[in-house]
């Protein structure tokens, strides 16, 4: 069992074990970190991710490992991932459910740039998904004593923020072979529906289609952003329209930032990054 005790809801190690026993499960170990190089216990039959997106991603590289299921327990302050699936149940009751769950593929993605790679759980992208995790960071210091929703509702502020400072910028994609230049604000190749503080880039993604969902944004898209981040953070329900493409293979050239998940990544010094998806990589409990 992974957990991060620092996640949003604070659940600590020994209370996640003390649920887990008392369903009848056998817990073979708890850990904090993972390592790949770290051997995996013997008779393993269940990966349980304890914690936010980081940590279900982790969990996603230990399944990678084994033929184990992934089960999530969401305890962070976006949870993307759990939100994507539909598995937001308290937690006793997500525990309970494991025996008689339905396990679902669930793709990865495999990024890379010279000798660098990525696992990829929710998306790779550039624009303002880096500048907007660069200013809602420099704001957390602020926002320790929040609860996790307003924790999101001030990051989908500081996305807002962001947006204000943000020019289109020229890259070029290259989409299964099909190749686009143009200046914009947005990229995002994603696995799932939502990225960062909850915001829904990608409303018909699926998780299992063996396909990224590929969106992008331009100045013309502007306003159309801001209303979005402006309902959001209003908590308001809203939905987003951006120009959609599907593609098995990525490849994002000429943006000097990027984020791998919830990672800011220096673009100018891994050049190109190309993504491909793995269909089916995992199989997780719903």
């Amino acid at each position: 069992m992974l957990c991060n005790e620092e996640a949003g809801w604070g659940f600590s190690a020994d209370d996640l074990r003390m649920h887990v026993e008392r369903a009848g499960h056998t817990v073979l170990g708890v850990a904090k970190r993972y390592d790949d190089r770290t051997p995996l216990p013997e008779g393993l039959d269940l990966v349980v991710a304890a914690g936010g997106d980081g940590t279900v991603a982790v969990g996603a590289a230990v399944a990678s490992r084994t033929s184990a299921p992934l089960a999530l327990l969401p305890l962070g302050t976006a949870n993307n991932i759990g939100s994507s699936l539909g598995v937001k149940a308290p937690v006793p009751e997500l525990i309970a459910a494991w025996p008689t769950a339905r396990r679902v593929p669930f793709d990865l993605g495999c990024a890379r740039a010279r000798s660098h790679t990525w696992l990829v759980v929710e998306g790779v992208g550039g624009g303002l998904m880096p500048a907007g995790i660069a200013r809602a960071k420099a704001t957390q210091k602020h926002r320790e004593d929040m609860t996790p929703a307003a924790e999101v509702a001030a990051a989908v502020q500081a996305f807002r923020d962001a947006l204000e400072d943000l020019k289109p910028r020229p890259w070029t994609l290259t989409i299964d072979g099909r190749q686009i230049s143009d200046e914009f604000l947005l990229v995002e190749a994603l696995n799932i529906r939502s990225v960062g503080p909850n915001v829904v880039f990608a409303p018909d993604a699926s998780s299992c289609d063996g396909y990224f969902d590929v969106i992008l944004a331009q100045e013309c898209h502007r306003e159309a952003l801001v209303t979005y981040f402006a309902h959001r953070a209003e908590g308001r329900d809203t939905r987003l329209a951006l120009p959609r493409h599907r593609a098995r293979d990525v490849v994002i050239a000429g943006c000097t930032e990027l984020h791998i998940d919830d990672e800011r990544v220096d673009a100018r010094e891994v050049g190109e990054i190309s993504i491909r998806i793995d269909p089916a990589a995992i199989t997780v409990l719903m």
